[in-house]
């Protein structure tokens, strides 16, 4: 099998008239047959005209954003200051927090990693978020020169245990049970029902990742449309048309705003963490970067405009709680700040429990939204997870699929069944045939079952709080600390060397500083003044919640969350975070045995395909040097244990390592020397000898020796 015609170098751009045609892109993945090397992942973006759009970047932000969070937490906020004034001054820095972190992402984004292409060194946007931008700045401890890196194993297996929708699963089973009258269902009902949702989400990406991003565009709206509800609502209320008394004055009056104020620093800790929590979600995009089309452009505009209208959105309706719901409920209630809303609201209209009912409705909308992006963009994270070789059966979860709708639909059409149905564009085999990562996909379904069946003991409500504080500490918080030390360290200490993709000369002048890198439209202040901000915002709950709590907030605690400790979620998330570095350690050590007796190093080939990202819109070939930039449209990864001794050693003397020419033998011969993809070559020349290497070195996984 030839996977790379003679005419297509696999560092070269397609050249422009193929590139302009989207049957003759490799992007489609319909010019690559099956793979047969055992070592090989070849991964796939979408073809241009199925990738995301402004519109389409804004929905996932807003559908991730608004979730259970903006109905949940302002009770906890309020629990945990005992102030309306500081309940605000919290919501506004959690603007500011989430502001800073909207410009940290653009300017990772935009500018790493980073290539030489063409002789000139540029940043390639690429699907991964963190994974890339942690790789990029904490190249060290590793196991070898960027390959298994420590920072690579600490997000990965924390990205794996936490980056679900477990929680939000629990939390729609609750719902949509209490929008159906049932408020009171059994544990095992909850968790069925959540597990059901997951696997539901999990399946439709597969099939139809257009038929995913429909339902996540659909649901952003309607998200915007209850919040837009709720702040209508409250401008009746307060106009007198409803028959609910107006408690703005009451809550807001400046003699009481900040009277009765909390000191206690633990519940300062856990109301910003929900607040972290309610405004995590406006990194999905760089999840998917790799997907957007001509993301130098529609990342930044798509991102700051969907934040903004959350941003404005959440501070409307913190203030529409306010008219409505007095401050004696926010703090002595056991039911939700939006519960409480609905009631108070449009529960009087019917004097029913219709508010209770509409709002559980609401909630459940909330909820199946966050699953549906999160399982969209959490998939991609993991591929290219597991693209690093960190975790058995790497091919497996990394491996792009075509398990899509289009197959079935060109069944039909082979059939002549439905042909007036498939005439219609949106029913063409051609608009859904498109690969997914199947594994990726199977891989964050099998952790939602974990934490699921984990928290089987705990009432679904406790579970749905720990999984969600777990996530925003570890995930949101922690690796957030460390991206804002990345851009500190890039902009003082400069930044490392970029990776050159093909043999073209450097051409001078070369970019040695970040500011040269990033430009004239990253400013440094700003730069750095965002970074600060995000590492202060991470830092308060990391370390203030290892304080204990005291007086009211412990009782609250205890009588709301019996089962959750208040050092529970410190202690678990550092467990998980010391986890990667067990890994880490382990896989170093595994590493060191199998060089001993078998004289074998781990290697991560990456070879990225790369295009100009204005190929489909009729541009000259110096596009990609210009503004738009270039774009990755094919990947090819080898994982792999190579070396010029497979015997096992008798004697397992210790062995100096000089590098990767020493330990692969004289295989000098071409630019793939000392990888699969060398040998791959070499001995398709030789079929019986192709053979034998594959009985010898042929692993599925990157990480068994």
């Amino acid at each position: 099998m030839d996977d790379f015609p003679p005419d297509i170098s696999m560092n070269q751009s397609v050249p422009h008239h193929a590139a302009a045609d989207d049957n003759a892109s490799l992007s489609s993945g319909d010019d690559i047959s099956e793979v047969e090397n055992p070592n090989e992942i070849i991964t796939y973006p979408p073809k241009e005209r199925f990738r995301l759009g402004i519109f389409d970047v804004m929905c996932l932000v807003i559908n991730r954003m608004i979730g259970t969070g903006i109905f949940i937490s302002p009770q906890r906020i309020m629990q945990g200051t005992h102030s309306t004034g500081a309940s605000l001054l919290l919501w506004f820095a959690g603007s500011i927090y989430c502001l800073a972190g909207v410009h940290v992402y653009i300017e990772y984004g935009l500018n790493a990693p980073r290539y030489i292409f063409r002789g000139v060194e540029q940043s390639v946007p690429r699907s991964g978020g963190d994974l890339n931008y942690l790789q990029y700045v904490y190249r060290k401890p590793g196991y070898r020169n960027d390959t298994v890196l420590l920072s690579t194993c600490l997000f990965g297996i924390a990205f794996i245990c936490l980056g679900n929708m477990a929680g939000n699963s629990i939390s729609f089973a609750m719902r949509i049970m209490g929008a159906a009258g049932n408020d009171d269902p059994k544990n095992s009902t909850v968790r069925g029902i959540a597990l059901g949702v997951a696997v539901l989400t999990c399946f439709i990406h597969t099939i139809s990742r257009r038929g995913g991003l429909f339902l996540n565009n659909v649901l952003a709206i309607v998200k915007i449309m209850i919040l837009l509800l709720i702040v209508v609502t409250a401008i009746i209320v307060g106009a007198g048309g409803l028959d609910t008394p107006n408690v703005i004055g009451e809550n807001t009056k400046p003699s009481k705003a900040f009277d009765g104020a909390l000191s206690d620093a633990n519940g300062y800790a856990q109301s910003f963490l929900a607040i972290i929590f309610a405004f995590s979600g406006f990194e999905q995009p760089n999840y998917v970067l790799g997907e957007i089309s001509h993301p130098r452009r529609k990342h930044p505009i798509s991102m700051v405009l969907g934040v903004s209208v959350v941003i404005l959105l959440y501070m409307a309706v913190n203030i529409s709680y306010m008219v409505v719901v007095p401050f004696d409920q926010y703090i002595d209630d056991q039911r939700s700040t939006a519960q409480v809303f609905f009631e108070l609201t449009f529960g009087k209209i019917s004097n029913t429990d219709q508010g209770k009912r509409i709002f559980d409705a609401f909630l459940a909308i909330a909820s199946l939204g966050n699953i549906i992006v999160m399982t969209y963009t959490a998939a991609r994270v993991k591929q290219e997870i597991a693209k690093e070789g960190i975790i058995p059966f790497a091919k497996t979860f990394a491996q792009d699929r075509d398990m899509s709708l289009g197959r079935l639909l060109k069944f039909f059409q082979r059939k002549g069944w439905f042909t007036s149905l498939l005439r219609i564009r949106w029913f063409s085999p051609e608009e859904h045939m498109e690969r997914t990562p199947v594994g990726a996909f199977a891989l964050h379904l099998c952790f939602v079952f974990i934490l699921i069946f984990a928290t089987w003991g705990m009432t679904p409500d406790d579970t749905y709080t720990l999984l969600t504080r777990l996530s925003a500490y570890t995930i949101n918080a922690f690796f957030g600390v460390l991206l804002g030390v990345g851009i500190l360290i890039l902009r003082f200490w400069g930044p490392p060397a970029a990776v050159q993709v093909d043999d073209t000369p450097v051409q001078p002048p070369i970019p040695t500083t970040w500011r040269e890198m990033t430009g004239r439209h990253i400013s440094p202040v700003l730069s750095v003044l965002s970074a600060v901000v995000y590492i202060a915002g991470g830092l308060w709950p990391i370390v203030t919640s290892w304080i204990a709590p005291t007086g009211d907030i412990k009782k609250s605690d205890e009588e709301q969350h019996e089962s959750i400790k208040w050092f529970l979620v410190p202690a678990i998330s550092w467990s998980i975070i010391a986890a990667g570095v067990i890994w880490f350690l382990g896989f170093v050590a595994v590493a060191w045995w199998t060089y001993r007796n078998y004289r074998t190093v781990f290697n991560v080939e990456k070879k990225p395909h790369f295009e100009d990202a204005n190929a489909h819109d009729s541009v000259g070939e110096n596009g990609g040097q210009g503004g738009a930039g270039f774009v990755l449209v094919h990947e090819t990864v080898y994982l792999s244990w190579t070396g010029g001794d497979f015997r096992k050693r008798k004697t397992a003397e210790p062995v100096p390592d000089h590098g990767m020419e020493e330990a692969t033998g004289n295989h000098a011969m071409n630019d793939f020397a000392g990888t699969d993809f060398d040998a791959y070559l070499r001995q398709k020349e030789d079929p019986q000898q192709q053979q034998q290497h594959q009985f010898d070195t042929g692993y599925g996984s990157g990480f068994r020796p």
